[in-house]
């Protein structure tokens, strides 16, 4: 698994993001190492579609309901038993294919 800690992420997206800088570093801080990679990821894809406070308000209001409370050694692990579904994998894949518009590669 690929990891971004904290200068990298600086060093990647604090000249991109200019006012919303200190919303994404703590958006990126409350995600945790586990998720640090599709933060950065979304952000930096989100800022050259001039789309990053909207992403920052899905990132936020994702932590406020699913990930708060989980330890930040395992949040974005634990998914649904009844369901069989990761909410924090399906909110990435979200923001990728519908607020971003992104598609996979093809195989």
């Amino acid at each position: 698994m690929t990891k971004i800690d904290e200068q990298q992420f600086r060093d990647i997206l604090q000249s991109k993001l200019g006012a919303a800088w200190d919303r994404a570093f703590t958006a990126f801080r409350n995600y945790g190492p586990n998720l640090g990679y599709d933060v950065t990821n979304v952000l930096l894809h989100a800022a050259d579609q001039g789309k990053v406070d909207e992403v920052l308000g899905i990132l936020e209001e994702h932590y406020q309901s699913h990930l708060q409370y989980q330890h930040p050694e395992i949040r974005g692990t634990v998914g649904d038993r009844l369901l069989g579904v990761n909410p924090t994998q399906a909110m990435f894949l979200r923001i990728c294919q519908q607020t971003l518009g992104l598609q996979p590669n093809p195989a």
